[in-house]
This record gives C-alpha cells, sequence and structure tokens, in this order.
C-alpha cells in the first residue's frame, strides 16, 4: 500500500470513528481498534517495501568496482569533499542524503585502494549517522573492522554495503523511512555521477575510434541503472511524502526521463545492432548534466 493511500484510508476511518461515536461505546472501541490496526498493517508494509528494495538496489560499493574493472582511473577531485560536513549536520534530510553520497564515495576509493582515505571517510561519516539516527551503524566497532581489513578490497565492500543496510534497517525500525530513501537516493546519484565524470574526463590525447572502445563499457554501466532507478523511485513514492522526498522524486523522474527517452532509444539501437553501431561517450551529455545538477544541490 502507498504511503498516500495509507492516509487516505486512515483518514476515512478516522471519519467512520467519529461517525461512530454517536452509538455505543463498545462500538467506538471496536472501530477505534480497526483503525490502528490498519494503519499498522499498512505501515509493516512499506516498512518492507523499503526492506526490499535496500535489498535489490546496487550497493555503495558495486559501481565502484564495475568501473575500476572496466579500466577506468582513480580520480579523487571527483568525490565530495570532506571540508562542507559541518554544513550537513543541521539538517536530517541533507545529512542523510550526503551520508549516502559518502557510502558510494568510500566504496569509490576502497575500489581503488585507497584504504587509508576510506577510513578517513568513515570516521568523519559518523558525524552524519547521528542525526539521521543510524550512529549505531557507523560505530567504533565498525570503523575497526574497517580499519583491520585495509589491505582486503573485497572485505571492505562488503564493510562499505553492510553499513548502508543497516543503516537502512536502523531508519525502518525508528520509522524514519524517508531518511532511508533519502540515504538511497544520494547513494544512487553520487555513483550515476562518478561514472559519467569519469566518462566526461577521460584523456582525449587518444585517437577518438579508440577512446569510444576505452570508454564504451563505462557508457553502459551508466546506461544498465534504469533499473535500479525504477527501484529507487518505488520506494521515494512508498515512504511519508515530505517536501524533500517530493523534491527528490522530481529530481529523479526527470533523470528517468532521459533515461525513458533518448536513453531507450539508444537501447533500441543496440539491441538491433548488426555490428557497426558503436556506443559513445556523447550519448550520456544530458543525463551526467542533469544527475550533476542535482548532485550539485545535494552537496552545496
Amino acid at each position: 500500500m502507498k504511503f498516500n493511500q495509507l492516509k487516505l484510508s486512515s483518514l476515512a476511518l478516522a471519519t467512520a470513528v467519529l461517525v461512530s461515536s454517536c452509538g455505543g461505546g463498545s462500538s467506538k472501541e471496536e472501530s477505534s481498534s480497526d483503525a490502528s490496526s490498519e494503519f499498522e498493517a499498512a505501515k509493516e508494509q512499506v516498512a518492507a517495501d523499503v526492506s526490499k528494495v535496500l535489498s535489490d538496489l546496487p550497493p555503495p560499493s558495486e559501481v565502484p568496482y564495475m568501473l575500476m574493472n572496466a579500466g577506468a582511473d582513480f580520480d579523487q577531485n571527483i568525490i565530495n569533499g570532506l571540508d562542507k560536513m559541518e554544513s550537513y549536520q543541521s539538517n536530517e534530510a541533507k545529512a542523510a542524503l550526503n551520508l549516502g553520497v559518502y557510502a558510494t564515495d568510500i566504496g569509490y576509493l576502497a575500489s581503488y585502494g585507497k584504504s587509508e582515505l576510506a577510513l578517513d571517510y568513515m570516521g568523519e561519516c559518523q558525524k552524519l549517522a547521528a542525526p539521521v539516527g543510524v550512529a549505531e551503524a557507523i560505530d567504533y566497532g565498525m570503523i575497526s573492522r574497517f580499519e583491520a581489513n585495509m589491505e582486503n578490497k573485497d572485505s571492505l565492500a562488503v564493510i562499505i554495503n553492510e553499513v548502508m543496510q543497516k543503516s537502512g534497517e536502523r531508519l525502518g525500525e525508528l520509522e524514519e523511512l524517508n531518511s532511508a530513501a533519502l540515504l538511497l537516493a544520494g547513494s544512487w546519484i553520487e555513483g550515476v555521477y562518478i561514472s559519467t565524470s569519469i566518462v566526461n574526463n577521460y584523456p582525449d590525447d587518444l585517437p577518438e575510434e579508440s577512446r569510444t572502445l576505452i570508454l564504451e563499457p563505462l557508457v553502459k554501466i551508466v546506461m544498465d541503472q534504469k533499473t535500479s532507478l525504477a527501484d529507487l523511485l518505488q520506494v521515494m513514492n512508498d515512504v511519508p511524502a515530505t517536501d524533500d522526498i517530493k523534491n527528490m522524486i522530481a529530481e529523479l523522474e526527470k533523470v528517468k526521463a532521459i533515461y525513458d527517452g533518448e536513453l531507450a532509444e539508444v537501447e533500441k539501437q543496440i539491441s538491433e545492432n548488426t555490428g557497426g553501431f558503436v556506443l559513445k561517450p556523447s550519448t550520456l551529455d544530458n543525463l551526467s548534466a542533469e544527475v550533476n545538477r542535482i548532485r550539485g544541490s545535494i552537496i552545496e
């Protein structure tokens, strides 16, 4: 049940309770009990939907690992700096979004063996974990595990993904489902931002044909995020419709329009290709510009 439907059904039930209050006391109590049961069941369904999408979405380390395996070079300039950390702490929505951003940044750092810097980021993220309500997910024990596994990139990836999973579960327990959704949104946007930035910043001193062939797998990685975007929007539409949630849904719908429009046409060309079609970096120009704009509004 969508949260908007939940609110409507709860309103209807509340009205029924009010009307029945003119009758006997037992009828009033039964109606109130029914309304409470319905509300709780619907709330549990929303939490279950969030939990499912948490499991289905790519974890924060996945896209960076795919980029590394595709041969992309490390570029520290594309991740979010730690100097803005303090400014995010006073706003819960901003803290949740940027905790998601930093989770993907840590995954990017760990993928390329930048474990010391990744550890610094992990430690600093404790400052955002508290205002969001997930301090237990990034506690001293988790950071100690991270430090003990700094030589093992696979183990670091597991720990990073576990932090994100535990954060989502914890927010579900606290009924802070909107923060869980914003956490996921920040992580998704950062993953696509890093990917498109690598494509855009790739050295152009190679012949165009060679450069296109090198970047083609990276372009495909970005295009493959269409499914995860649909999953993310499902969560965003399931949780309480705060202003921050509404704003992020509107932003993500603009990205979805590009996937459903021009990139869908490219996908069609790929499926019908008999060998002559080449996936060029310029394919992502509009998507890159839109994601870059949204990411800028998140980290500002």
